[in-house]
């Protein structure tokens, strides 16, 4: 592998861990299913008017959408509101792999091989060791709401899978147009109003970067 190829994997997988840092920081500021409604909102806009719709059936853009926005991102955002370590959350979001496998073998039909089944069962021994002490206490509810929102991340991996599109980058902005609307439906049904108008209307710096840099 050349080196510029390392120090680009190097760079994504920085970006994506301070990504946690950035939701944690996000959600102090701005109620975490508004969060996550305007972080997908500015993912879309401007970019879905110079992009064509992906010429895929509209049941893939939606569900990719719902299950990546709503299911994944809406419950990660919840829990680390709730409490959750942006730190824990970036380890177990990572069971999004084995869960990947698991829906691959069901909805698929992708047989796992036997080191595949070794891997999967290392990483869910981790998880336990380091959820363990964690199930009885405060941290048990965020802690099963950022594994059920790594299986939300499996599920859209399958969805992208069946879907093929052919313009990968063309089929996430389309898709981001999808979670807004429920997330921010959740919002004005679960989450205190006078925060909600606070974020909107008075946003912070820290809040408007984190927002930004989400998106």
């Amino acid at each position: 592998m050349k080196l510029r190829h390392v120090l680009l994997a190097i760079a994504i997988a920085a970006i994506w861990g301070f990504n946690f840092v950035a939701i944690k920081v996000g959600v102090a500021a701005v109620p975490p299913f508004l969060l996550t409604g305007l972080r997908f909102l500015i993912s879309a806009l401007p970019a879905v008017f110079f992009m064509a719709r992906p010429n895929l059936p509209w049941r893939f853009i939606i569900g990719f959408g719902f299950v990546l926005g709503v299911g994944q991102f809406g419950l990660l955002f919840l829990a680390l509101k709730m409490g959750l370590s942006a730190s824990l959350a970036s380890l177990v979001m990572q069971l999004q792999a084995p869960f990947t496998m698991l829906f691959a073998w069901l909805a698929l039909k992708e047989i796992p091989i036997a080191r595949q089944l070794i891997g999967a069962a290392i990483a869910f021994s981790g998880m336990a060791v380091i959820g363990y002490e964690r199930w009885a206490g405060p941290d048990a509810v965020p802690l099963l709401l950022c594994v059920i929102a790594s299986m939300g991340w499996a599920g859209a991996n399958i969805i992208a899978k069946q879907a093929k599109p052919d313009n990968t980058l063309a089929f996430v902005v389309w898709s981001s147009l999808v979670p807004p609307l429920p997330m921010f439906a959740l919002s004005l049904v679960f989450e205190d109003h006078a925060a909600i108008s606070a974020a909107l209307l008075h946003p912070s710096l820290v809040a408007i970067a984190s927002v930004l840099f989400l998106a």
